[in-house]
Order: structure tokens, then sequence, then C-alpha cells
């Protein structure tokens, strides 16, 4: 089980190097068996180690999940419920930025259109660790890579936790194009 360990501590070195996290933002989580493994709450995503792992139950509710991101139940309900074993959760900028702007996001460049196509963003009433985020950011992802969260963030899945990273990264990538590179495009194109 050190393999998932490391995957987790690269992941999160990554995201916190390329400016997706802040010091203490976002959260991972990685199933493996009836296991889950996921980040403790106030984690520093650059900084992990072991002790800032911990490893739950998969079905079931015990007293370490308080010591868990406060999205444990949603990363939960997106393994339980869509058949993905990663999640990655993440607060980055201009994705952030362009939720506040538009109900779905629609990369211009190739390489998100072709890994994220459209990406819907989510409005909810309480956009953070509640069931409605739980249950919406599951369904998002059944049939989607990446779904994003007005005032929030984004959350990815994929099976691999390397490839759900991508999607954060492919995200930003694309809404940063949007934001910086739209000059010239009418607003209409840039917020289909």
């Amino acid at each position: 089980m050190r393999w998932i360990y490391r995957e987790l501590i690269t992941v999160g070195r990554l995201l916190f190097e390329e400016g997706l996290v802040s010091a203490r933002s976002g959260n991972l989580s990685r199933a493996f068996g009836d296991r889950m493994f996921i980040t403790r709450t106030g984690s520093n995503m650059g900084f992990l180690s072991s002790y800032d792992i911990l490893e739950l139950p998969l079905r079931e509710t015990t007293i370490l999940d308080t010591r868990a991101s406060v999205e444990l139940p949603v990363h939960r309900e997106v393994i339980l419920r869509t058949g993905k074993s990663s999640v990655v959760h993440a607060h980055p900028t201009y994705t952030l930025r362009l939720a506040y702007e538009t109900e779905k996001i629609a990369p211009l460049d190739s390489e998100g259109k072709e890994i994220l196509g459209e990406v819907p963003v989510l409005s909810l009433e309480k956009p953070s660790a509640s069931e409605e985020l739980a249950r919406e950011v599951s369904s998002a992802l059944k049939s989607l890579p990446a779904v994003a969260i007005r005032g929030h963030g984004v959350f990815c899945a994929h099976k691999e936790l390397m490839r759900a990273y991508s999607y954060v990264s492919t995200l930003e990538h694309s809404c940063k194009l949007i934001l910086t590179g739209g000059q010239g495009l009418s607003s209409d194109k840039i917020m289909k």
C-alpha cells in the first residue's frame, strides 16, 4: 500500500507546484479494495507526508472520519456511485473565476475540448461539505471527468489518480486561455 501514499504525495505536490491549490486547500482520495485513502483536514498539498493521509473503510464511518478532509462524504459518494477510484478536489484560480460567470465551461483549445468536453458549473446552496454537494458532484462525475462548483473549486475523478489530477490541470489551462487569451472573441463565444 505504500504506492498509494507515494501517489497521493506526488499528486499533492504537483497540484501545489502548479498553483492549483493554496497552502491549506484541496484534497485527494484513492480507493483500493474496501479501503479508501484520503488527505487529512488542513493538510498542505505541497508537503504531504504519510501522516497527512488517512486509511478509512470505504463503506462505513469511523471516529477517524472527523480527522479526514471535510469533503470526505463527497469523495466517498463519488467513488461508490461512479466506479472511479480516484478523486481530486482543487481550487484553481482561473477555473474559480470563470465559474462565477457561466453555467458551463466550454474550452476553446483543442486539448481541453478533447479531454474534458463541456464542464458543468454547479451553483449550490451549500457548496462545501454538504449532502447536496456529494449528491450533485457524484451524479455529474458518473459520465464526466470534471465538474466545477461556483465559489468552491473543481472535482475531478478517474480510475487513476494521476489522470484525475490531469483533468484539473487541463481545465485550469483552458480557463486561463478563455480569460486571458480570449480578446477578440465575443463574450457569447467565451461564455458558452
